[in-house]
């Protein structure tokens, strides 16, 4: 079992074949190497995952995931491979957000699910409001106005699964 900080939270991990336990929680997992990065298919949502050369991957390496950027560090096993190195000094990139082809649309960052909407058409909102709350990987991320506008459509419900790139929502 090894503590795992991302984004600034902390998870309790272990690795078990294909099986990840996650804070208690169990996940099947596959993994699918492609030339650039890594498919990571958890619990029925597939990640795509950009991680260091192989002999690089230590406590506090940066990764991608949906070209989100994150630093990983661990204290312990993850599984029954060596024990972790000592950790890096490291800082994550900042990334582009993916680009929706709906005008005034917000797309999502990484694929999840839809926690909470905290906006309704017609509302008006500010550059940086909440409009949303993504989960992704245990993580909650909120989803925010990119401009000044109205909420013009909300194409996505509380529940649902949305893919990266998906319109999550039209602001103008």
């Amino acid at each position: 079992m090894a503590k795992v900080t991302i984004g600034g939270r902390s998870y309790e991990v272990e690795v078990r074949g294909d099986k990840v336990v996650v804070d208690g929680q169990e996940y099947a997992i596959s993994v699918r190497e492609e030339a650039a990065y890594a498919t990571v298919n958890a619990g029925g949502v597939p990640y795509r995952v950009q991680l260091p050369p192989a002999g690089a991957r230590e406590s506090g390496m940066d990764v991608q995931v949906d070209y989100r950027p994150f630093t990983v560090e661990w204290d312990g096993r993850l599984g029954g491979g060596p024990a972790p190195r000592e950790r890096a000094q490291s800082s994550a990139s900042s990334g582009a957000a993916p680009r929706t082809a709906v005008k005034g649309g917000v797309a999502a960052q990484i694929a999840g699910k839809i926690l909470s909407i905290k906006v309704k058409v017609g509302d008006t909102v500010s550059r940086g409001d909440v409009l949303m709350t993504l989960e992704a990987m245990k993580m909650e991320n909120e989803i925010k106005s990119p401009a000044d506008g109205t909420v013009k459509e909300i194409p996505v419900s509380e529940g649902s699964r949305v893919a990266e790139g998906e319109t999550l929502a039209v602001v103008e």
